[in-house]
C-alpha cells in the first residue's frame, strides 16, 4: 500500500509542475478551439483499436488450439487494455487470465504465456517503431529508404526467443528440476507458460501477422494525436505525432506509474513543443488526448467487465440449476 501511495505522490507532483509550468489558466484559449467534431472522430477511433486488439489475442489462442472468436474477445480485449494503462508496468494485462479461463476455457498457463507474448512483443514494437521514426528525421535522405527494413530485424526477436526457451525446456528436464524447487504445482505451471511461450515466439508467420497488427494500432494511435493537433493548429507532421505517441507510451510504461501520469504527459508535451507548438497549445494536445482516449477507453473497459461478470454468473446459475435437476429424489 505504501508503494501504491508513493507512486502517486510522484505522478500527481509531476503533474502538479507540469500544469505550473504550461500556466494552467492559459489553457483554456487552446482548449476552446477543439473542435467537436474532431473530439468525436477520435473517441470513435477507440473502437477499431479494441477491435485490433481482440484479432491479436485471437491468432494467438488459435495458435495454442482454442476458438476464441474476435466477437467474443472484444470484451476481454478491452478490460485488459484499461487495466495495462492503468497500472505500473501495464502489469495489469494479466487480469484477462481468469476470463479467458471462464469465457473461452482457456487454461490459466497458456492464457498467461498468451499475454507474456503480446504485452512484451507489442513493447519491443513500440520501441523500435518509435526509434525508427527518431532516425528518420537525422539520417541523410539518401539513406531513409534503409530505415524501415531495419525494423524487419525485430520479426526474429521472438524466434530467437522461443529457440532459447526451447532450449531451456528440452527434454533434459534440468528447468523442471528446478521448477520443481517452486512446489511441484507451480513447476507443471510454469512448464506449461513455457511451453506455450516457445510455440507462440517460434511461429514466424504469428509474428508478421502481430507485427502488422501492432503497427496499425500505433498508427491509429498516431492519428489521434495528429487530428488533435491539425484542431488546434499545432502544426504537427504524422512524423511528429507519431514520435510523440510512442516516447510518451514508452516512458509511461517504464516509469511504472499507474497511467504513466506525469511522465508521459511530460514526455509528450516536450516532444509536441520541440515540434513547434507553443507550451499551452501542447499541453492541452496532450490533456485532450487524456480525454478521448484513455477516458472512454476505461469506460468501454468497465462496460467489458460488467458483461463479463454478468455472463459469467448467469452460466454458473444456470450450471447449478440444471445440476439440481439432475440429481435424482433419495428415498427414505
Amino acid at each position: 500500500m505504501s508503494r501504491w501511495w508513493l507512486q502517486a505522490a510522484v505522478a500527481a507532483a509531476l503533474l502538479a509542475l507540469l500544469l505550473w509550468r504550461v500556466e494552467v489558466w492559459e489553457l483554456g484559449d487552446a482548449l476552446s478551439r477543439f473542435d467537436p467534431w474532431t473530439a468525436l472522430g477520435v473517441v470513435l477511433l477507440n473502437l477499431p483499436t479494441i477491435a485490433l486488439l481482440a484479432v491479436r489475442t485471437h491468432l494467438a489462442l488459435r495458435r495454442l488450439g482454442y476458438d476464441a472468436s474476435v466477437p467474443a474477445l472484444l470484451p476481454v480485449s478491452a478490460i485488459g487494455n484499461i487495466a495495462a494503462v492503468l497500472t505500473p508496468g501495464a502489469a495489469g494485462d494479466v487480469i484477462r487470465t481468469p476470463f479467458l479461463k471462464g469465457r473461452h476455457a482457456v487454461s490459466y498457463a497458456d492464457g498467461f504465456a498468451t499475454i507474456v507474448y503480446e504485452r512484451g512483443f507489442s513493447f519491443a514494437i513500440l520501441c523500435v517503431a518509435t526509434g525508427l521514426v527518431a532516425l528518420w528525421a537525422v539520417v541523410p535522405a539518401a539513406a531513409r529508404p534503409v530505415v524501415p527494413a531495419a525494423g524487419l530485424l525485430l520479426l526474429g526477436l521472438p524466434w530467437t526467443l522461443g529457440t532459447l526457451l526451447k532450449r531451456l525446456t528440452r527434454s533434459d528436464g534440468r528447468l523442471a528440476n528446478r521448477l520443481r524447487l517452486a512446489g511441484d504445482r507451480a513447476a507443471g505451471a510454469g512448464e506449461r507458460s513455457l511451453s506455450a511461450l516457445t510455440i507462440l515466439a517460434r511461429d514466424q508467420r504469428l509474428g508478421l501477422l502481430f507485427a502488422a497488427l501492432t503497427v496499425t494500432i500505433f498508427a491509429l494511435m498516431t492519428l489521434q494525436l495528429w487530428l488533435i493537433g491539425a484542431s488546434l493548429d499545432a502544426g504537427l507532421s504524422p512524423r511528429e505525432a507519431a514520435l510523440a505517441v510512442g516516447a510518451g507510451a514508452v516512458a509511461g510504461i517504464v516509469s511504472l506509474l499507474p497511467l504513466g501520469l506525469g511522465a508521459l504527459d511530460w514526455t509528450m508535451t516536450a516532444l509536441l513543443e520541440q515540434a513547434g507548438a507553443t507550451l499551452s497549445t501542447a499541453a492541452a494536445a496532450v490533456l485532450l488526448l487524456r480525454a478521448t482516449v484513455t477516458l472512454p477507453a476505461g469506460l468501454i473497459g468497465l462496460a467489458g467487465y460488467a458483461y463479463l461478470v454478468v455472463w459469467l454468473r448467469r452460466r454458473e446459475a444456470l450450471a447449478s440449476t440444471e445440476g439440481e435437476q439432475g440429481q435424482a429424489p433419495v428415498s427414505r
